[in-house]
């Protein structure tokens, strides 16, 4: 009689079968973004450096010298922290509004090069004064205050089509008189539609009066005109040119 084979209990052949597959691994963790846990870092070291020093400070017996030096640390500290957490609120801003100044961006540079086809056919003062305007909207964007809530050019109620111009905003009318102001010194470009690759590399007159060092010039060649994203359908095309001024 030939051999004969005996099954395997299923309770031991599940238990072979988990020995050799091994422990399931873990699954990753999302990292958080390296820019927020960098600066939220940054901040919390200095507020704990300043904690150190004033508690330092607020010792009886301590050495002349010794104070002298550490209230010139805590000034530097405090001027540190000051630095840190206005970074923080530009990048916050900055995610915050980085979609709707992007489409508004594309929206303005399609009508700049809209306006400057119809001055080619036709050069009127109107179409000028439009150009100039559109030029203002571009740089408004551009170069908008980087501690200042984001005041759209284009509102809810404008793009809705129940309004041909936007409603009139004090602090919209502030940041673009400034924005006028710029160009007309120098410190911003008359033509921004023409630097949009380098538009971060000129010295600005920041939000404030306070003046951002110039760093040195692109070597790039600027484009006549700039093509908007195909794919920017967050706003309707536009056949005729509008002027966003409320003025």
């Amino acid at each position: 009689m030939g051999p004969t084979r005996t099954r395997q209990p299923r309770k031991e052949a599940n238990e072979s079968s988990s020995s050799v597959a091994g422990p399931s691994k873990p699954k990753p963790r999302r990292p958080k973004p390296a820019q927020e846990s960098s600066g939220t870092s940054g901040v919390q070291k200095i507020k704990s450096s300043l904690r150190q020093t004033r508690r330092l400070l607020a010792k009886d017996n301590l050495a002349a010298d010794v104070r002298v030096e550490t209230e010139r640390r805590l000034k530097a500290l405090e001027a540190d922290l000051e630095a840190a957490e206005l970074g923080k609120k530009e990048r916050t801003l900055a995610v915050r509004y980085h979609k709707v100044k992007f489409f508004e961006r594309q929206k303005v540079v399609r009508k700049l090069n809209q306006t400057k086809k119809k001055i080619s056919a036709s050069d009127t003062p109107d179409l000028q004064s439009a150009l100039q305007e559109l030029r203002v909207d571009l740089n408004y964007i551009l170069h908008y205050p980087k501690t200042k809530k984001y005041i759209s050019l284009f509102p809810p109620e404008l793009r809705a089509g129940e309004t041909q111009e936007p409603t009139a905003d004090a602090g919209r009318e502030e940041v673009r008189t400034w924005i006028r102001s710029q160009m007309e010194s120098g410190e911003l470009s008359a033509e921004p539609e023409l630097h949009l690759d380098s538009r971060g590399s000129g010295g600005t007159a920041d939000w404030g009066g306070e003046k951002k060092k110039k760093k040195s010039k692109s070597d790039g060649t600027a484009k006549p005109e700039v093509e908007a994203d195909p794919e920017d359908d967050f706003f309707e095309d536009d056949d005729e040119v509008e002027g966003s001024d409320d003025s």
